[in-house]
């Protein structure tokens, strides 16, 4: 791996955005109508690769619904849900109306309150458990209180989980041994001096998933977490290495020239070739 001398005492990796990465056309087209967009996580199938939340906003349950509908995974933050009303039978109905008539729904927490919070979300029936924060880590070390062992508690719970963020290939390894079904990949906080490029921290964590598979025949998925507001970033996170990527519920049903994300993916992967999300991920992309 090439490294960049900084100075005398300090070398560096160079690292690359989405906008930095343009995905090659194979040898052959296909149809447009022909691209299957759906994945699956555990026991789940979503026809659209997006898990979409509330970015300036929590997600309302009406929001859900609709995300719901058109085949993405809404995700609600259980949080402001549960501080709203803090009532198992009301979680309950409010997360019944979010899957409308045949949807799925995932829940977000921090790390901080998911041993306070995750019983009360698994009675009001959520499908999946995401554990989130700016940045997550499997091992959090502090001497005044007793830290969250994600390995234990996550295999504790009868539902899929997704954690993260992170960014490196350590971190998402470490991750994905904790018995996540998913692990988020993106981690910006430039008022820390943290501002990893999404397309090299997919490409380690797609690393790390590699190994985690050889070492356990466990399949962990990513889900790339950026600015996304089209499908041409789309696009470019999955051939990158992701399964699914996080975005603003707003970007899913918004249009950009016409094209809305799914619209967008869709021909990109037709264009290039590609039927599914999975052969997808084998395209050759190129650094401008």
């Amino acid at each position: 791996m090439t490294e960049i001398q900084i100075g005398r005492g300090k070398n560096a990796r160079r690292a690359y955005s989405l906008d930095d990465v343009t995905i090659v056309p194979s040898r052959r087209t296909r149809d447009a109508e022909e691209v299957d967009l759906s994945w699956k996580i555990d026991a789940y199938r979503f026809g659209l690769p997006v898990v979409a939340t509330g970015v300036d906003r929590s997600l309302t349950v009406d929001d859900a619904a609709t995300i719901s509908g058109l085949g993405a995974l809404a995700m609600i933050d259980f949080e402001t849900l549960w501080q709203a009303s803090p009532d198992r039978a009301a979680a309950k109905d409010a997360i019944a109306a979010a899957k409308g008539e045949d949807g799925r729904v995932a829940v977000s927490m921090s790390p901080k309150r998911a041993t306070e919070l995750a019983d009360h979300a698994l009675a009001a029936e959520a499908d999946l458990l995401v554990i989130r924060a700016g940045i997550v880590s499997a091992e959090h070390v502090s001497a005044t209180s007793e830290p969250l062992n994600l390995k234990t508690f996550i295999r504790g719970l009868d539902v899929p989980v997704i954690v993260g963020g992170c960014a490196s290939y350590n971190a998402a390894l470490h991750l994905m041994r904790t018995g996540a079904a998913g692990v988020i990949v993106g981690v910006s906080r430039p008022e820390l001096g943290i501002d990893i490029p999404l397309a090299t921290a997919l490409a380690d964590a797609r690393a790390a998933r590699v190994r985690h598979l050889d070492e356990t025949s466990v399949y962990c998925h990513l889900i790339a977490a950026g600015a996304f507001t089209d499908g041409v970033g789309v696009a470019k996170a999955l051939a990158v290495g992701a399964d699914a990527v996080l975005v603003d519920a707003e970007a899913v049903t918004a249009s950009t020239s016409g094209q809305s994300v799914d619209q967008t993916l869709r021909r990109s992967m037709a264009a290039c070739g590609y039927t599914d999300v999975k052969a997808f991920q084998k395209a050759e992309v190129v650094v401008r």
